[in-house]
């Protein structure tokens, strides 16, 4: 929250009271006394009301942790069930099924025959039929999962705001007072000193939350690139357009790559370019491979890297990403990280995503521009 406050509170006092003449009054003292005690309990009332905040950011993203996976579960189910009924379509076209039915009816010798050849015909439509509604079912269940999980994100980004609004709160307060101490005695430096202590502390809370350690054993991180920076970049045909209000800090535009980071603490939807790699199809790559997290990466691992140049990367290890493309989502974990071409690529997809996405090779996906946010 109070990052600046550390910066502004100790480098003002000194300066203003060499210059204001009644330093040394009775009055300016009294002055000061009360500007201290005013900003103390409005720094306390916002830092109740922050730690509130960040409890219940806390509590939203164990929520969206859980509706991460129950979403990712479901998004398996259909997949699989997709895969499924891609092989009972493809099985009636070689094998004339639907024919070879009916030419049993047809040929069947007596009556007995012929009931006997229906019930077996009317239990494999039956089936068909069956998987077709699990199917059905399966995708409700992705939708909903997808749903739920969306309505905590969005729940989340507006706490994040707010939290936003008390750091904003913050920085009212102490260039209010800061203002106000010209003619401040020394004896209250100690006072200010611990606002900038407290100040001190919440930055130094946040940047222990941010950090981490890649894995040992990672043999995915020093790859090469399977598509060149030389390749053309695939536009969106259908990008996730920001709210009005959404602050989108890496400037990102479809036609512009970029690390595409937001603030630590989550962000919103962003737009960028996205690469390939591991698996049978990634000459360059283990298969399988060992990630920064010391995940597996191969033909079917539903994780994304993301660019050594962002800030704070690794503090997106374990998060769930989510990402858009051609109007289809696909959730993914970041449990990766690589050079990416300098920085040019937000976001390096494991086999499982692209082949969500309905891709069949590292270089069929080559570079794309995506709709993302982290989760």
């Amino acid at each position: 929250m109070t990052l600046l406050l550390s910066c502004s509170l100790i480098g003002v006092l000194p300066a203003a009271a060499v210059a204001e003449p009644a330093a040394g009054s009775q009055e300016a003292v009294d002055a000061a006394q009360a500007t201290l005690d005013e900003a103390e309990a409005r720094m306390g009332e916002i830092n109740a009301d922050y730690d509130a905040l960040t409890a219940q950011v806390a509590d939203l993203q164990g929520q969206i942790d859980e509706s991460s996976a129950a979403a990712l579960e479901a998004q398996q189910a259909m997949l699989e069930g997709r895969a499924l009924l891609g092989e009972v379509a493809v099985g009636e076209y070689r094998d004339g099924s639907s024919t070879n039915l009916l030419m049993m009816i047809i040929d069947s010798k007596s009556f007995d025959d012929l009931l006997r050849n229906m019930e077996y015909v009317t239990q494999i439509m039956d089936f068909q039929a069956e998987e077709v509604a699990r199917q059905k079912e399966r995708k409700q269940a992705f939708d909903e999962a997808s749903a739920a999980l969306n309505a905590k994100k969005n729940e989340q980004e507006a706490a994040l705001a707010a939290q936003d609004q008390k750091r904003a709160e913050a920085q009212a307060v102490v260039d209010e007072a800061a203002g106000q101490l010209d003619a401040a005695k020394a004896d209250h430096a100690a006072r200010l000193a611990e606002l900038a202590a407290q100040a001190e502390a919440m930055r130094q809370a946040e940047a222990a939350a941010n950090d981490g350690a890649n894995a040992e054993g990672a043999n995915t991180v020093d790859r090469q690139e399977v598509v060149g920076d030389d390749a053309p970049v695939q536009p969106n045909p259908q990008p996730v357009e920001p709210e009005p209000d959404q602050d989108d800090d890496a400037g990102n535009v479809d036609d512009k790559p970029s690390s595409g980071s937001s603030s630590d603490n989550g962000g919103g939807w962003l737009s960028g370019t996205a690469s390939a790699y591991g698996g049978s199809t990634d000459p360059y790559t283990p298969n399988p491979g060992t990630t920064a997290t010391g995940a597996v990466c191969d033909d079917n691992s539903m994780g994304v890297a993301v660019p050594m140049s962002m800030p704070n990367y690794r503090s997106y290890f374990g998060r769930t990403v989510e990402i858009s493309w051609n109007g289809k989502t696909v959730y993914a974990t970041v449990n990766d990280c690589g050079s990416m071409g300098g920085g040019s690529r937000v976001l390096d997809l494991q086999p499982g995503v692209w082949k969500a996405f309905g891709f069949s090779s590292c270089r069929a996906w080559g570079l794309r521009t995506v709709s993302y946010r982290f989760l």
